[in-house]
């Protein structure tokens, strides 16, 4: 079940997901949280 969010979406498309990308400063302790699982 990990591939079914991406199945609909062109090759090209999915490999912009495998960059990596900065987090903006608003967002780290939401994203930090979230890593967490908290």
């Amino acid at each position: 079940m990990k591939s079914h969010n991406l199945e609909k979406k062109s090759s090209k498309r999915r490999r912009g997901f495998r960059k990596m990308y900065d987090v903006a400063e608003s967002d780290v302790k939401r994203v930090q949280k979230l890593l967490r699982g908290d």
